[in-house]
């Protein structure tokens, strides 16, 4: 199937500055990012839109003064400076799940980006009622360390198959145990933060869902790896067994509709429709 879009175009690429030289050329991007959108409950025909990457990628780049790549009408791209001190929202009570939001807004009007949708996100009921499971089909778009573009971004397109669904939690070295899919694709270096999707079939459509985020894989030597935002070409990141590891996307809901995120966006609503 031809896939659509918007699952390239809700990608972004985020980076930090290192060295001591000056931006554009100082900004080394290696992690993944999406875009999210939540209707508002009580302001009609308004959303709210976050930007979503894994946590270990918001962890690696605390401290630094971060950027966010975005493709631009005219067919270039913009670095855009995230405020020094961004506030990533994470999961107010898995600390296993390796998801971070970030508020954000873009003039539509200037760049060339999409967002995917809360009717997209699949929940494990829409899961089982659609009958997602194992041996369907993934596909994965994110950043491509080795060649990351020059005038704008170009995310690569990877596919694989379901391994196994979050039936039970998953040991993780350095985040405990994780509710994960598991998905036979291979993981590189930039990929974390990736939405990975699958398909819902019917008689009469194919629709795209968002399964999840990618946290990882493994090596041949049995430790878990999660895709460095550090990583480049010149990192060795040993040999990959195949098999990568999903946070589920429902993750993202918990987050949004949790007491801290969820009380600031109900206060925000009052305040519009006071």
């Amino acid at each position: 199937m031809v896939i659509p879009d918007e699952v390239r175009k809700c990608v972004v690429y985020l980076g930090a500055e290192y060295g001591n030289g000056t931006p554009p050329q100082n900004i080394k991007y290696g992690g993944t990012a999406f875009f999210v959108a939540v209707a508002a409950k009580k302001v009609p025909e308004s959303s709210f839109m976050f930007l979503v990457t894994a946590k270990h990628v918001a962890d690696a780049l605390e401290g630094k003064k971060v950027w966010v790549r975005v493709n631009r009408k005219n067919g270039t791209s913009m670095n855009l400076k995230i405020n020094e001190q961004p506030r990533w929202y994470f999961h107010p009570t898995d600390k296993a799940a390796d998801v971070a939001l970030l508020p954000i807004s873009l003039d539509q009007q200037i760049f060339d980006f999409a967002v995917l949708q809360e009717n997209m996100i699949l929940t494990e009921k829409m899961r089982l009622e659609k009958g997602i499971g194992i041996g369907d089909s993934v596909f994965i778009t994110g950043l491509f360390v080795h060649h990351v573009g020059f005038a704008k971004n170009i995310p690569i397109l990877r596919t694989g198959n379901i391994a196994m669904i979050p039936d039970e939690r998953i040991p993780i070295k350095k985040f405990g145990d994780m509710e994960a899919y598991l998905i036979e694709a291979r993981s590189i270096g930039g990929l974390s933060g990736s939405p990975v999707f699958t398909l819902a079939r019917s008689p009469e459509q194919v629709t795209v869902l968002l399964m999840g985020l990618m946290h990882g894989h493994w090596n041949v030597d049995s430790e878990t790896i999660i895709d460095e935002v550090s990583q480049d070409a010149g990192i060795k990141a040993g040999v990959n067994v195949g098999i990568a590891i999903v946070t589920p996307a429902s993750k993202i809901l918990e987050i949004i509709n949790g007491e801290e995120l969820g009380k600031i966006l109900e206060e925000y609503e009052a305040s519009q429709v006071a």
